[in-house]
């Protein structure tokens, strides 16, 4: 009986991931960059580290060697809630979900599940260039 309980709340957290992932918006068609706000543990930047580099490495396989994440931190007085930032720049929103929805990146990303926890708090936004209107 336990072992039925444990399977469905497996099943559940799978169920509520996706769901997630679903319900976020599609990305711009445009370039864009998708930046993270976070606050982290040294042990959590050591976990995110070694997800980023995982995810990098897909990306780069997938045949876009430039997407690359990377991980900042506040260096001097932190001002506001959040000290590390993650981003990542991307051409366009079709190569975003071409390479999102690759089974090596999907792969990636359920080998570092504690991804979902250090992403609870987070400030999630992506950025469009601001350029001069045209004539």
């Amino acid at each position: 009986m336990r072992a039925k309980w444990i399977v469905l709340g497996l099943v559940l957290s799978a169920t509520l991931a996706i769901v997630a992932l679903q319900a976020q918006e599609p990305p711009p068609k445009e370039a864009f960059k998708a930046v993270h706000l976070v606050t982290l543990t040294p042990a959590q930047e050591a976990t995110l580290l070694a997800a980023l580099a995982d995810l990098n490495t897909v990306i780069a396989q997938a045949g876009h060697p430039e997407i690359r994440y990377r991980l900042y931190k506040v260096t001097g007085k932190q001002v506001g809630n959040y000290s590390y930032m993650w981003e990542s720049s991307w051409p366009s929103g079709a190569v975003y979900d071409e390479v999102h929805k690759t089974p090596a990146y999907q792969a990636a990303t359920e080998k570092h599940p504690e991804m979902d926890e250090l992403m609870k708090n987070e400030v999630y936004n992506r950025y469009v260039e601001v350029t001069t209107a045209k004539p």
